[in-house]
């Protein structure tokens, strides 16, 4: 029988490629448009979106035609994709349009924030993709999943928790906001709120869209990355019209604002790979390596806030509750497998050496077992 082979590059398992770069590309995502914006150079983040988006349906594009064996039958299946059954194919706009406001909402959000405070309100996400996919899909959330979800929205109310002694969070207005929050605070914390609903709604749309469809996930990648690319330069064109019309769309651009573009479409390819080839406990090692360096980076590299008590409690309760709810559940559920393996072993073993029945404590666990 022959011997099953793991995917792998250069002789490394791809399963750890895939969680390496995800890790370096999501810690580094924050870092480089922190970095590309302390160059000082008066870019239009609306046009990051844009190029993003038009480079992403490009290489997606790529993908589609590697696999379908050219460029001329790689544009046959999106052209009848588009135009043979458009109907189908506009249900791409409503992903389209949320991941365009998601976009702009962490460009928006990292201007008020430091990167160590965006990337773990960041993390809320998860109760937002949780909550729609129960009302969308109508899933059901067991109780370990339940418990995360608060562990989570405890864990970032602490990060945001008001500074004492004029300490701040926000790089914005340290005018009072809400509720003792820096105004600058308070309307960076909104718009990771805002990028966290739209990317969890745009989620569970495209996850309920994928079930009903034939294309493949680059196939959709294309449709995604036309329509955002229109949506995104809808939104550049009533945001920043008078300054593309005066000085064009590249602006301010630099070679670190290039790495910003081709950092954010390498994160959409980088996801796909990691689901994959890489499980759950891999994917939340990856988010939580991913939090400790975008802290690391913020506090030494950029130097722009000093974590506290509140701030490292805050993010022990939010990485706790990222991996209590991907693999919490299937832990409990191992558990109990195995605890009742054992007690009907142990039954067993009790008849086998001589017992009519196994001892009645033993049979009563077996059988709440069973009624759970």
């Amino acid at each position: 029988m022959g011997e099953t082979h793991e995917a792998s590059l250069f002789g490394v398992p791809m399963k750890w490629v895939a969680l390496a770069s995800l890790t370096v590309q999501t810690s580094a995502q924050v870092y480089v448009i922190k970095w590309a914006r302390r160059e000082g150079n008066d870019y239009l983040p609306t046009t990051i979106v844009l190029f993003t988006e038009i480079l992403k349906a490009s290489v997606s594009f790529l993908l589609v035609s590697a696999q379908a064996g050219g460029v001329l039958a790689g544009l046959g299946i999106i052209h009848q994709q588009l135009f043979q059954n458009p109907r189908e194919a506009l249900k791409a706009l409503v992903p389209s349009l949320l991941y365009t406001v998601q976009n702009n909402m962490m460009f928006f959000s990292l201007a008020m924030l430091s990167a160590a405070v965006q990337q773990v309100t960041y993390q809320l996400k998860i109760f937002t993709t949780a909550i729609l996919s129960v009302l969308m899909l109508g899933k059901t959330l067991d109780p370990v999943r339940w418990v995360s979800l608060v562990f989570l929205v405890v864990g970032v109310m602490l990060v945001q928790w008001p500074k004492p002694n004029g300490e701040t969070i926000s790089n914005g207005s340290r005018d009072e906001g809400f509720f003792g929050i820096e105004r600058g605070a308070a309307l960076g914390f909104a718009a990771v709120l805002a990028a966290c609903f739209t990317s969890g709604f745009a989620s569970v749309y495209l996850e309920k869209l994928l079930k009903h469809t034939t294309a493949t996930i680059w196939e959709r990648n294309v449709q995604l990355g036309i329509f955002g690319a229109i949506m995104a330069f809808a939104v550049a064109m009533w945001q920043d019209g008078e300054r593309i019309m005066a000085h064009g769309l590249t602006q301010g651009y630099s070679f670190r604002v290039v790495c910003v573009i081709l950092n954010n479409a390498l994160g959409g390819l980088l996801c796909a790979a990691v689901l994959k080839y890489a499980d759950n406990i891999l994917r939340c090692f990856s988010t939580a390596l991913s939090i400790i360096l975008t802290c690391m980076l913020s506090a030494w590299g950029l130097q722009e806030f000093e974590p506290d008590g509140m701030f490292v409690l805050g993010s022990s309760f939010a990485i706790l509750a990222t991996f209590s709810y991907n693999i919490g559940p299937q832990f409990v559920k191992s558990w109990n497998n195995g605890s009742k393996v054992g007690v009907e072993k142990a039954a067993e073993n009790g008849v086998a050496n001589g017992h009519s029945k196994a001892p009645e404590s033993l049979i009563e666990t077996t059988d709440a077992r069973k009624t759970e």
